[in-house]
């Protein structure tokens, strides 16, 4: 661990370095300077492959492909070294790094599209490395198209210093829209390593390149080195979370996701453009393949919301469910209840049709628990919750919910009286036909009783007062002796 932590360090030494060596002006001085570059890539490539052996697991592939694209770009620059040791002007004829270069920005690219949290996008991350791949593909067959041209026009550097521009814009804008949308600390902790690795990837070499192109001057070699040295000291920092505070909102996610199949779409449509007049198949094809692929992305998210939205729809009508049901009975609970209460009790304010309640006690209940315990009183409950459902099952616009403790209530909707304390009756003779022993009890039996109260018998002025009037005529039942149904006065 100290010998990374003094890594570094050596950034320093190298830079000071790769400058004595441009004011010296050696011979060979373009061959000492990318040694200095390649010794701070090398430290880089260090780093990352320290970063990658200290991460998370599910972030590992993310800092895989960073580490990769360091080492495709350290086959640049040692593709450009050994160029230089023959051609001290650094002309490439001996070797051509523009494939590295291309193939760097392809695994950027592909780490800036990846999602190691969300595996249900695992199909649509394909279509984006297929993407991702056409781009750096056609982007190096356009380059190579240009520079092996007989009678160039544009002339070629300017041409490939344009196109590398666009690239890293390409890269360091879709990086960027990853660092904006993640929400996870550890995501963004890459991304922000690769957004400022994006974005001096661009600025930096088009800078040197500008400079060479219209200078004779050494002092932009310097440049060539400060990608790394700046991504080597973020590497350094294992334990640093940038941008701590920062969480996107829901509408920048979805902007950032949205946006960011359609710029790699776009990407590549430019490129199928950029030949047409030389290879109209080859554009038609990749135009194809761009629109293709962006629908065939959108068609997998889109079913993947589909069926999230089926997902959430089952669970809210569970959750509506469970709202108004009891765990321990499976009947409604007093809100289920009240639910249908009220939309009755509107109903028959409108049509004038009878509606009975009665509110059902389960007799002696709280010495049963004494005598049995608890856990034969929930049987109990659930026992005679089943009886009481089976029965008014039996009877159209008939409802039984439990009220709560040994409490239960029936709602019954056209009934008569003489109908409403029949069906009472059944209730409470199927209870006691089940014979539960009960030692306390008079008959020996688990038995309930009743209260009734209908709008036939009498005018309530809400809901509330008739429900009032049917608990008063179970205490009346309970006082009694139990066991009976009783009417209201």
């Amino acid at each position: 661990m100290k010998m990374y932590a003094g890594m570094s360090r050596i950034y320093v030494p190298l830079l000071l370095a790769q400058l004595g060596v441009i004011a010296w002006a050696p011979a060979h001085l373009l061959s000492w300077s990318y040694a200095a570059v390649l010794a701070m890539l090398v430290l880089t490539v260090a780093q990352a492959w320290r970063r990658l052996r200290l991460s998370v697991p599910h972030n590992r592939p993310l800092w895989s492909l960073l580490l990769l694209a360091l080492v495709a770009q350290l086959g640049a620059f040692g593709l450009l070294f050994t160029d230089s040791l023959s051609n001290p002007l650094g002309t490439l004829v001996a070797f051509d790094p523009t494939f590295y270069f291309c193939l760097s920005s392809l695994l950027l690219t592909i780490a800036a599209a990846y999602n190691p949290v969300a595996t249900l996008y695992r199909w649509a991350g394909v279509v984006d490395a297929v993407l991702a791949c056409a781009i750096a593909a056609l982007f190096y067959f356009t380059l190579h198209q240009v520079l092996n041209a007989p009678s160039p026009t544009p002339p070629p550097a300017t041409f490939v210093m344009w196109m590398f521009d666009a690239m890293g814009l390409f890269v360091a804008v879709f990086a960027t829209l990853r660092l904006v949308s993640t929400k996870r600390s550890d995501e963004r902790r890459f991304f922000f390593v690769l957004s400022v690795f994006a974005w001096l990837e661009l600025i930096v070499p088009g800078i040197h390149n500008r400079f060479i192109l219209h200078s004779e001057s050494y002092l932009p070699e310097l440049l060539l080195g400060l990608p790394f040295v700046v991504l080597g000291f973020l590497l350094g920092r294992r334990r640093k979370v940038w941008l701590r505070s920062y969480r996107p909102s829901r509408r920048i996610r979805h902007l950032a996701e949205s946006i960011s199949p359609f710029v790699m779409s776009l990407a590549l449509c430019c490129l199928a453009f950029a030949q047409l007049d030389k290879n109209p198949v080859l554009a038609t094809s990749t135009l194809i393949l761009a629109i293709a692929s962006y629908a065939a992305r959108n068609a997998i998210v889109l079913g993947q919301h589909l069926a999230f939205e089926d997902d959430l729809r089952k669970l809210k009508r569970g959750l509506q469910q469970a709202v108004v049901r009891d765990d321990l009975t499976a009947l409604p609970n007093r809100r289920g209840f009240y639910r249908l209460m009220r939309r009755e009790w509107e109903d028959a304010l409108k049509t004038g049709r009878a509606l009975s309640v009665a509110m059902i006690d389960i007799d002696s209940f709280k010495a049963f628990n004494d005598t049995y315990g608890h856990l034969a009183g929930d049987d109990c409950l659930v026992a005679v919750a089943h009886a009481l459902h089976r029965e008014a099952s039996l009877q159209p616009d008939v409802m039984v919910a439990r009220y709560g403790g040994e409490e239960f209530v029936a709602l019954l909707v056209g009934y008569a009286p003489a109908a409403s304390e029949d069906i009472l009756e059944r209730l409470r003779r199927r209870v006691e036909a089940m014979q539960i022993r009960h030692a306390r009890s008079a008959l020996d039996v688990v038995t309930i009783s009743a209260g009734l109260a209908s709008t036939a018998t009498a005018r309530y002025t809400n809901s509330e007062k008739f429900l009032n009037a049917a608990d008063e005529a179970l205490y009346v039942a309970k006082g009694s002796g139990k066991n009976r149904v009783q009417w209201v006065g």
